[in-house]
């Protein structure tokens, strides 16, 4: 899928004139939606068995989770891991999709993070990987700055209370 036929499709939509950032939208959507199709498949592999015998006789006291990013790995796996250009600095890396600040936006409004997910066609993370993608502070913060953007345009004004004063002594 290029740009000409995603031009082509959205003028087949309605749309006379796809902007650049439409088009560029509409193939990320596509290219989601394929990735979704892909992963039941990926999912329902069989574990892996131990290979020894030892390690199968002797049942681990405590498994303890691994200390890499659960969403990581799939983000490489998609080719969505965005790593900043440059020098390196120490630490761990920044985990950062594109499609994050588009669900950070989606969520602004209170919406659910797997709705927001599902609304931008994003498909098939596990509990832990969506627990990971809460806790994941490029996405905190992503979100804070949506959250306060839309409360600004959008949020409840505070009506001032001599309002109700008003009204409460008219009635009187």
């Amino acid at each position: 899928m290029n740009r000409d036929d995603a031009r082509a499709a959205l003028r087949a939509q309605g749309i006379r004139r796809p902007s650049p950032q439409l088009v560029e939208d509409w193939l990320r959507i596509q290219q989601s939606q394929e990735w979704a199709l892909e992963l039941p498949h990926s999912a329902q592999e069989a574990p892996s068995e131990p290979s020894n015998r030892s390690e199968a006789s002797q049942p681990s006291a405590v498994e303890r989770p691994s200390s890499k990013s659960n969403l990581a790995r799939l983000l490489r796996e998609r080719g969505e891991l965005q790593r900043p250009a440059g020098r390196r600095k120490p630490g761990r890396p920044r985990v950062l999709a594109p499609w994050m600040a588009a669900v950070a936006n989606v969520m602004s409004d209170g919406t659910t993070l797997r709705q927001a997910l599902s609304l931008c066609g994003i498909y098939g993370l596990t509990p832990k990987q969506l627990r990971s993608l809460y806790r994941n502070r490029a996405f905190q913060a992503l979100y804070k700055e949506a959250r306060r953007k839309w409360l600004s345009e959008y949020g409840v004004k505070v009506r001032p209370r001599s309002k109700g004063l008003r009204q409460l002594l008219r009635s009187l």
